[in-house]
């Protein structure tokens, strides 16, 4: 019987090892299963407070009007906690649409490709649809997704720019055209159509947007008729003018009552930017206005005229760019020590540079800009400040690409717990003490029961 009982004890042992290894090897097929099953289906639970980490269904229904792959490239420095936020903020998206890519970037690794694509900002986004892109800095479900309603939109815009009057060109490479922002705009999906009145029968009705910018000519009457005409059919306009004559421009935006001060305007406050010439005026607060909804960043305005208007009927003004105290319209010539003369009409700041106006017609809203200032936007001046970026907002709103994306900002009562001192003094004195000792003694009692088996 003892003999028995000494076989039966290292057979007994021989199965325990077998099960053991049995149960190891089993474990290891699993946890490949779930590995390979991982890599060819996925499934996503979001229970968190009102599923905060999901998309809302307005950037569901966006994302299934896109037609093609979305690439989004981050231009962050290798910061794996940088760069595994913004791949949070990203991965939603991908959950919906595959297609979408996301690729970083580390920009002192390729500074050509950073200068070329308007990067300013660490961890800035760069979005490419359908030949068109556009960059962003804030990250968050409402902005990414009002981009990329952008990009879908702005396919089909037209804007149309008056020539053959001297104006400023939107693909001209002088100092004083516009071609780098017409540049940006091509890059942002818009198409751009030069038109000269003299040869055209009428502004086309697809136009979603006219640009007058300098003319140092008159126009025709009959080249004022059509714009009259394309006005009257409730189209949108941007005029950027400047000191000096209009050429019978302001005449046909009569019901504005828009007048042009007299003289430049000059702005002490340049200085204090390193700024040399007073002739440079500066714009840093903006109006709660469609048209420069949180923008935040400096403008400036070289050589510009003051606005001021009182529109009749059912126009509505709202004044855009306004500059701050210590800047007045200098009459006289920009020479020397100048100093502001009330008895010459010079006003002090703040002064207008600018207006939106609109009005409801019968199935759209029409909207008008008018800048007192063009060089802004010109060759020469364009990446000064935000400029640039001031300029993309404008034609945004006066185009309707300014309807966007409506998503509340989605907050959450779960995602802090407080504590009394009390409570977090057991909890912590549990976690240090309690827990391990019990985790020590189930151990020793499983090795104490294993022996005398």
């Amino acid at each position: 019987m003892v003999t028995e009982a000494i076989t039966r004890k290292p057979r007994k042992r021989l199965g325990q090892r077998l099960e053991g290894l049995l149960f190891y090897l089993l474990l290891a097929t699993a946890i490949g299963l779930a590995g390979w099953l991982s890599q060819h289906y996925q499934s996503v639970f979001d229970w968190s407070d009102r599923s905060r980490n999901s998309l809302t269904s307005a950037s569901q229904q966006l994302l299934e009007r896109l037609e093609g792959p979305l690439q989004i490239r981050s231009f962050a420095p290798d910061e794996p906690q940088l760069r595994q936020r913004i791949r949070a903020v990203i991965e939603p998206y991908q959950r919906v649409r595959p297609d979408i890519t996301l690729e970083f970037i580390n920009p002192s690794l390729q500074p050509e490709l950073t200068r070329e694509l308007g990067i300013r900002r660490s961890g800035e986004l760069h979005l490419s649809y359908q030949g068109r892109s556009e960059n962003l800095s804030i990250l968050n479900e409402q902005q990414i997704s009002n981009t990329i309603q952008r990009l879908i939109q702005q396919g089909q815009r037209w804007i149309a720019t008056l020539e053959g009057h001297g104006e400023r060109r939107l693909n001209g490479k002088a100092n004083h055209d516009l071609g780098d922002f017409g540049t940006a705009l091509r890059r942002k999906g818009y198409r751009i159509q030069p038109l000269q009145l003299s040869t055209q029968p009428m502004i086309p009705r697809n136009t979603a947007l006219l640009v007058i910018a300098g003319p140092r000519i008159d126009y025709l009457p009959s080249e004022t008729a059509l714009i009259r005409d394309y006005l009257t059919r409730g189209g949108n306009l941007l005029w950027l003018t400047d000191p000096g004559p209009q050429h019978g421009i302001a005449d046909l935006l009569s019901e504005l009552q828009l007048n042009i001060l007299p003289g430049t305007v000059v702005d002490a406050n340049a200085a204090r930017l390193g700024l040399d010439n007073p002739a440079f005026a500066l714009v840093s607060k903006f109006p709660d206005h469609p048209a420069t909804d949180q923008f935040r960043l400096v403008t400036i305005y070289p050589f510009a005229a003051a606005l001021e208007a009182n529109p009749t009927g059912d126009w509505q003004a709202t004044p855009l760019l306004q500059t701050a105290p210590g800047s007045w319209n200098e009459t006289s010539e920009l020479v020397g020590e100048l100093q502001r003369d009330g008895d010459l009409g010079e006003r002090p700041g703040p002064l207008t540079l600018g207006y939106a106006f609109s009005r409801q017609q019968s199935d759209h809203t029409q909207r008008l800009i008018v800048l007192g200032d063009g060089d802004f936007l010109s060759n020469a001046y364009l990446g000064n400040g935000g400029n640039l970026d001031l300029g993309l907002n404008l034609v945004r709103w006066l185009s309707g690409d300014h309807n966007l994306l409506d998503i509340p900002a989605r907050t959450a009562p779960d995602t802090r717990l407080n504590l009394s001192r009390n409570a977090g003094a057991v909890i912590g004195l549990g976690f240090l003490f309690v827990v391990p000792l019990l985790l020590i003694t189930t151990g020793l009692l499983i090795w104490w029961r294993r022996r005398q088996a």
